[in-house]
């Protein structure tokens, strides 16, 4: 499923709040009551009937069951909230919105988390690339799909403009890259030391960490796309993670999807290596390409 269109998938979050409230007067049931059947609070089950919150796979299945629903019931408020709860975005569309504003979107979004987690597997997050190594990302194109902006010096100080973020104490960056990635050259040998550079002075901030996967390194959880966790969000917003494929990036909100991917950054770390040992791998590599 697709939603680009944020007002429809506003739209399908107020389909699945009606389907839900639909339920729960067919079964001639208070909130009160059936918060009581569910073990939920009556505020939460109003929440959910006000698209105020979707809720989790575990809380539909509770729900159609406190109501007496059918197994027909819930197999349409899952694909509804499947709709609700995902959107994508292809970079088609980001081309013809502006890779600029597409920037300042990721800004914007930003500014709502006091936590960001972030893992890629082949290239430096956006927030510690170098102008030059963003530079040489935009006009490599990313994939073959995405095409490098036309205005490449604007996006590129847009991207870096967004790096201020980091330095706001108030909030927590977390890091996770390997190194693969550490090596894979975007641009001359030049410009990846100083990129490597910048990798060994952000991470002495105290609000952030960077921790590297070396290639011997055994990783035990899934680490094929990059995905970054949007957590800790302010006026009660819901986390989330949003995933970067090869068609497009993917915003997921589903509780359990969420939470699958908190546990996997939390393996990946286990895997990664920080501080002294970071610092002792990136000097290695610099020292290789020197």
């Amino acid at each position: 499923m697709t939603a680009s269109d944020p007002t429809e998938q506003l739209a399908q979050r107020n389909r699945l709040a009606a389907a839900l409230r639909k339920l729960r007067m067919a079964a001639d049931l208070s909130t009160h009551e059936l918060a009581t059947r569910m073990g939920l609070s009556q505020s939460k089950v109003s929440r959910l009937e006000n698209a105020k919150k979707v809720p989790s796979r575990s809380e539909l299945e509770a729900w159609v069951e406190a109501a007496g629903a059918t197994a027909q019931d819930l197999a349409e408020l899952l694909e509804l909230a499947d709709r609700a709860l995902t959107e994508l975005t292809t970079w088609r569309e980001v081309v013809h919105g502006g890779h600029v504003r597409n920037q300042q979107a990721v800004a914007d979004l930003e500014t709502t988390a006091a936590t960001i987690h972030t893992f890629h597997p082949v290239i430096i997050p956006g927030l510690l690339q170098t102008a030059e190594y963003a530079r040489q990302v935009f006009l490599s194109g990313d994939f073959p799909t995405r095409p490098g902006p036309t205005d490449v010096a604007a996006v590129v100080a847009a991207r870096v403009e967004r790096q201020a973020i980091l330095y706001d104490q108030g909030k927590r960056f977390e890091f996770v890259t390997t190194e693969a990635a550490l090596r894979q050259r975007f641009g001359p040998v030049e410009a990846t030391l100083a990129q490597l550079d910048r990798i060994t002075s952000i991470a002495t901030l105290p609000n952030i960490s960077v921790g590297i996967i070396p290639l011997n390194a055994e990783v035990t959880t899934w680490r094929y796309h990059g995905f970054v966790i949007y957590d800790d969000r302010s006026d009660d917003q819901d986390p989330l993670v949003v995933v970067t494929t090869l068609s497009g990036s993917i915003e997921v909100t589903d509780p359990d999807y969420v939470a699958a991917y908190r546990e996997a950054f939390s393996r990946l770390e286990q895997a990664a290596v920080f501080e002294s040992a970071a610092r002792a791998l990136i000097a290695q590599i610099g020292t290789e390409l020197r």
